[in-house]
């Protein structure tokens, strides 16, 4: 099973806490707040991921902005507990005419006129988008979700949860867990790598027999339900079900 491969580390419920995810790694630490310049005006001082830099010393870092172009674009997305929530895009070289986006950063405006980065994202193969709101439960979160190239149906995804002090990440470790410990009968297994549905709260997806092609799944289905509790996600239930109908997998 590999659906949860992307869970490459984890986080506690802490405010305040950035998610980095990048060619290689994913990593956390804790964002201080900053003019929306420190974020705009040389990217290349913000290159998590070296995907620009030689040497990668602050001296080179500080140097990339002379050989490469960029553009930057800042997006409002909403607000949430009283937080007003921003995706900034960057773009870099052709696809600065193209318009296809590089990397993706989430910024929260806290306090007034000062923004922390909670999302850091620089991908190998994805496509980036917007981020959003929705609801989940009784409250409202921000969520990320972009897609990475493929048939697999993997994603880059993330959630937060805002309580009066901040955004929580939404660990989704419980959900993953949760199917890992559902008993498959020999031969049986999921190939692909999405069926969350944060806002119904649930999980979902095929089962695939050993000689079954990608396309077509005939071995049921695995549900996971879920609900938040404060930004903690709670399993309230977990089956496999061999006689549901095939469904089309992601992807």
């Amino acid at each position: 099973m590999v659906i949860w491969l992307l869970v490459t580390a984890s986080a506690s419920a802490a405010t305040w806490q950035r998610h980095v995810l990048a060619p290689k790694g994913d990593f956390f630490d804790s964002p201080t707040p900053h003019a929306l310049a420190y974020f705009t005006r040389d990217p290349f001082l913000r290159d998590d991921g070296d995907d620009f830099c030689t040497s990668c010393t602050p001296e080179d870092k500080a140097t990339v902005h002379t050989r490469h172009r960029f553009q930057t674009e800042v997006r409002s997305v909403g607000k949430v507990q009283g937080f007003a929530i921003y995706d900034l895009f960057y773009r870099f070289d052709d696809h600065i005419d193209s318009g296809q986006s590089d990397w993706k950063s989430i910024l929260v405006e806290n306090p007034p006129g000062r923004y922390r980065e909670i999302y850091h994202l620089q991908p190998t193969l994805a496509e980036i988008g917007p981020s959003f709101l929705l609801k989940a439960g009784r409250g409202e979160i921000l969520g990320t979700r972009d897609q990475i190239a493929g048939t697999g149906g993997f994603y880059y995804e993330d959630y937060f949860w805002f309580e009066p002090g901040g955004p929580v990440r939404i660990a989704l470790d419980p959900i993953w867990k949760a199917v890992q410990s559902i008993p498959l009968p020999s031969g049986f297994a999921i190939r692909k790598g999405y069926g969350l549905d944060m806002e119904s709260l649930t999980f979902h997806m095929p089962v695939w027999r050993e000689r079954d092609g990608n396309c077509c799944p005939t071995g049921g289905t695995i549900d996971v339900k879920f609900k938040l509790d404060g930004g903690r996600v709670v399993v309230t239930s977990k089956q496999f079900d061999p006689d549901a109908s095939t469904v089309k997998p992601p992807g």
